[in-house]
């Protein structure tokens, strides 16, 4: 749901909130869901008021690189190097057992290499994978952005058991700079609050440039 700024102001997003409503009872859809940027604050209002819950948050993050980013020193027993041929089922198995927390389902490698290590943007010189041993405990993985000056961090993983060591920051920020390397000086990313991850990104020097949330209406039989 969208109006149009030069006709806001005349009931037309209310009308439209309306009719939607209507039309999902008629067609007995259980819910209704709706994404509204953050700074639209008439529409959040106006969701609200229909009684609309807040469902899940999204921000899009940003680090921009003046300088060449510092990487820290790894963690005891954890060496850090670019993504090889090879390396995409040990990352597949680390990144699905690290999203199964918040993930509705598994996904099997060839759809998740379709988004990822085999699509044609992927960035495997400025994908970093962690080791612990021969064992890959961390990745970010990274795709470049035709037609724009940015990079863009795809995914983000760390293995349960490894968590709170700063292996995350540490492969961010080896992306960062393989990316600054390369004449590209700002990396971007989305999470969203299902994560729990905002709080890492922002401490890794990233800071938001938009955000947008799902609202949701469950609705009478």
């Amino acid at each position: 749901m969208d109006v149009h700024p030069a006709h806001r102001g005349r009931g037309l997003g209310a009308a439209l909130l309306g009719w939607t409503l209507a039309r999902a009872r008629q067609a007995g859809t259980a819910r209704v869901v709706q994404t509204v940027p953050d700074a639209d604050t008439d529409a959040v209002d106006l969701l609200r008021a229909y009684g609309y819950r807040p469902l899940v948050t999204a921000w899009l993050l940003h680090c921009a690189t003046s300088a060449e980013p510092e990487v820290p020193e790894p963690p005891a027993g954890i060496t850090v190097r670019p993504f090889r041929a090879g390396d995409g089922p040990a990352t597949h198995v680390l990144v699905q057992d690290a999203f199964d927390a918040w993930q509705e389902r598994r996904q099997e490698y060839e759809e998740w290499a379709s988004h990822t290590v085999e699509r044609p943007t992927f960035a495997p010189r400025r994908s970093a994978l962690a080791f612990a041993g021969d064992d890959v405990v961390g990745a970010a993985l990274a795709l470049d952005l035709p037609g724009t000056d940015e990079g863009y961090v795809e995914q983000l993983a760390v293995r349960r058991d490894h968590r709170g060591r700063g292996i995350a920051r540490l492969l961010l920020r080896h992306t960062f700079r393989a990316f600054h390397r390369t004449g590209v000086h700002t990396c971007t990313l989305w999470t969203h609050s299902d994560t729990g991850a905002l709080g890492l990104y922002l401490r890794a020097g990233m800071t938001v440039r938009q955000s947008s949330t799902v609202f949701c209406k469950e609705l009478e039989g």
